[in-house]
């Protein structure tokens, strides 16, 4: 378990927070992948001290809403970022929904011919891809509740998508991979740790929350986040916390708090130790 600045933000006049709203990532943050996909118990423990502090417990995800759905549920979450902002949600109500211009989706095509196991498009409902992702298509069918992957017919267009994705690590990306390798204006690539997303400009998980925060009549300044990805760095660096889960040396290196042990009882120590919980 590493602080950073643990000592500055507990002995600062906010030391005793109230009310705040804790932004958590969903894959290996919340939810647990080692043995299976499951949410720990010290962190269901966390999620309820939460609640009874008076914080409200968020979810900022990359996932889009189909796969968040039914955690959300679970955990009886009902404000959520998804899509890495592309999708708001409040009471499962989607607020806001920022699609990537037509023109995009057309080229994505092109390269789905060339590349059939690499490039899987969502329009929010549903994942649409030519490629063979038997397990993976298991595992998403097990989020959803449903089952959600679908032919990427070529001979209808989908007229509006959330994300495409390629599912390439980032430095095996080259020419022949088109608009991902030279994105036209209009549309955001964003390296992943293992695959490489296209989205709406505007969007991103921080994007979400000041959008969601505003719309939940919240103050920024009452914002905590937990994150282990690249696609987390921006939400850890602007919180009032930023909590980094991991290992990855870019995200630490701008968090207030860094903890590796989610399964082992870190995210509910970190919330102990950053006096967002107590026992009485």
């Amino acid at each position: 378990m590493i602080i950073f600045g643990l000592d500055l933000i507990l002995n600062s006049k906010d030391k005793n927070f109230l009310n705040m709203y804790v932004f958590f990532d969903i894959d290996n943050t919340l939810v647990s992948h080692v043995g299976g996909s499951h949410v720990p118990e010290s962190t269901l423990k966390a999620l309820k001290l939460l609640r009874r502090a008076g914080h409200t417990p968020v979810i900022a995800t990359g996932r889009p809403y189909f796969l968040t759905q039914l955690l959300a549920d679970y955990l009886k979450i009902k404000y959520l970022v998804c899509a890495n902002g592309a999708e708001l949600i409040i009471n499962k109500r989607r607020i806001s929904k920022k699609f990537i211009p037509p023109e995009f989706i057309k080229d994505f095509y092109e390269v789905a011919k060339k590349f059939p196991n690499e490039t899987i498009l969502t329009d929010g409902e549903y994942f649409y891809t030519n490629g063979d992702f038997v397990g993976a298509e298991n595992y998403f069918n097990s989020q959803a509740g449903y089952e959600c992957v679908k032919e990427l017919n070529h001979d209808e267009h989908i007229k509006r998508a959330l994300i495409c994705y390629l599912m390439l690590k980032p430095e095996n990306l080259n020419p022949e991979h088109g608009i991902f390798d030279n994105p036209p204006h209009g549309v955001k690539v964003e390296p992943m740790h293992h695959f490489i997303e296209a989205r709406n400009p505007t969007t991103s998980k921080w994007s979400g929350i000041q959008l969601l925060t505003h719309k939940m009549k919240a103050k920024l300044s009452d914002v905590v986040t937990f994150g282990d990805g690249v696609n987390d760095i921006e939400m850890i660096k602007n919180a009032k916390i930023g909590v980094a889960v991991g290992k990855s040396e870019s995200v630490r290196a701008v968090a207030d708090y860094v903890v590796d042990d989610i399964d082992d009882g870190g995210i509910l120590k970190a919330c102990y130790d950053l006096d967002l919980i107590r026992d009485n």
